[in-house]
């Protein structure tokens, strides 16, 4: 799908060329791409359409999956928060019962002497032969006998209970460990499916990029084409450049092109695939470093930001240029720009930072890949891993920390 994305943009510089001006034939860029005509540019559109509608499906069926789980931590908690209680109400239940024990101790210690009976002292027998008959004499002794047996029995009720509530107390345990369990799990998968809904997110966006940027095509080509069936070659004529220039008038490059510690992750080997050009604030004007044509614009990206893609053909070759971080793009996609338009204003800084996570200050990140990213034909490709993989290092800059103050 992605491949299709603006796969003819390229063709549309209608330029002057930059030091030595040359045509060439339409008909050699356009006979590589599959979309030769307006009609099948819509058919383009209508597919990008299709993967939108298959993506937030995607995105509905994971935010589902997020709320479930959100569900079952908000469920896990309550059953925690009740055994919490149980575990309370058990434990209450045994201090009741340890001082219940106490009490029928001493009560039955009041009413039998019941540690000088244990010790064979005489008060038993005083109790016994005191009595005036031999009904009372039996009486006592039956007296006793039962208060001995109620306090044993009472004594082991007691003691069953606390046992009771103490095996209680570890199964509660277990379960609150359990709980703890599935807490976990669901956290770790509502992480999973954030990340997974957050790589949706950037995919949608892109289509949703690629559906604006496909529209404004049509819409591009409309204004020159007398029909939607008349090829596109028929309706422009493109030019090319003859070297480069640089996009700010002054600055420095504060990164290099190449394997460097990633400035965000920390990563010792990270691959860069641009330039990092400071010393200029946010707002400063950025000039389109060829003549081309805008292929692409990709707005608010949680890495990267604003970015603009030109396809412009230099000395006879196709490249695709990369303008990341800016604050304000000021063309739009099919627009053929020169060296000496305004395309966009630097960013990267505290006007960008709530959705640009990934700039640790004001400046441009400015790239240079053979072959058109978003482009058709034999130069073409959609896949960013080969963006990345062809990028080459952009020449005319002075070496790390160097001011330049020319564009030329």
């Amino acid at each position: 799908m992605i491949k299709n994305m603006l796969k003819i943009s390229f063709r549309l510089i209608l330029i002057i060329c930059l030091l030595i001006p040359g045509t060439i034939d339409p008909l050699a860029v356009y006979a590589a791409s599959k979309a030769n005509t307006i009609a099948e540019l819509k058919e383009e559109l209508n597919k990008l359409k299709q993967e939108k509608a298959q993506s937030d499906n995607e995105k509905e069926l994971t935010q589902s999956q997020i709320n479930q789980n959100i569900q079952n931590i908000q469920n896990a908690d309550k059953e925690k928060a009740q055994i919490q209680e149980e575990v309370t109400a058990a434990q209450n239940k045994i201090t009741e019962c340890e001082k219940e024990i106490e009490e029928v101790t001493v009560e039955t210690q009041e009413l039998l002497k019941y540690y000088q009976l244990t010790q064979g002292e005489n008060q038993y027998i005083e109790y016994i032969t005191g009595a005036s008959s031999t009904t009372e004499l039996i009486m006592r002794i039956a007296a006793v006998e039962q208060i001995s047996d109620y306090n044993q029995k009472k004594l082991k009720e007691l003691d069953a209970l606390i046992i009771e509530k103490q095996n209680l107390q570890v199964e509660l345990a277990e379960k609150e460990k359990e709980l703890e369990a599935k807490i976990d799990a669901s956290a770790a998968a509502i992480s999973s499916l954030k990340g997974q809904l957050s790589a949706l997110n950037e995919v949608n966006e892109d289509i949703d990029s690629q559906i604006n940027n496909q529209n404004a095509l049509i819409k591009y080509y409309e204004g020159i084409c007398d029909s939607d069936t008349q090829p596109l070659s028929e309706c422009v004529k493109v030019a090319s450049n003859s070297g480069w220039t640089k996009p700010l008038v002054k600055g420095k490059v504060t990164s290099n092109w190449g394997y460097r510690v990633d400035p965000i992750t920390g990563a010792a080997s990270s691959f860069h695939n641009a330039v990092d050009i400071g010393g200029n604030a946010e707002g400063t004007p950025i000039y389109s470093g060829t003549n081309g044509t805008v292929a692409a614009i990709t707005r608010k990206s949680s890495c990267g930001g604003n970015m603009i893609y030109i396809h412009s053909e230099v000395n006879g070759k196709a490249y695709t240029i990369q303008y990341a971080h800016v604050l304000t793009v000021n063309v739009k996609v099919g627009q053929t720009v020169t060296i000496n338009d305004v395309i966009a204003t630097v960013g990267g800084g505290a006007q960008t930072s709530y959705y640009d996570r990934c700039s640790t200050g004001a400046h441009l990140h400015y790239g240079i890949s053979t072959g058109y990213y978003l482009g058709g034909g034999a130069d073409g490709y959609s896949s960013w891993s080969k963006f990345v993989a062809s990028s080459v290092k952009p020449v005319g800059f002075p070496a790390k920390g160097v001011w330049w103050y020319s564009r030329f």
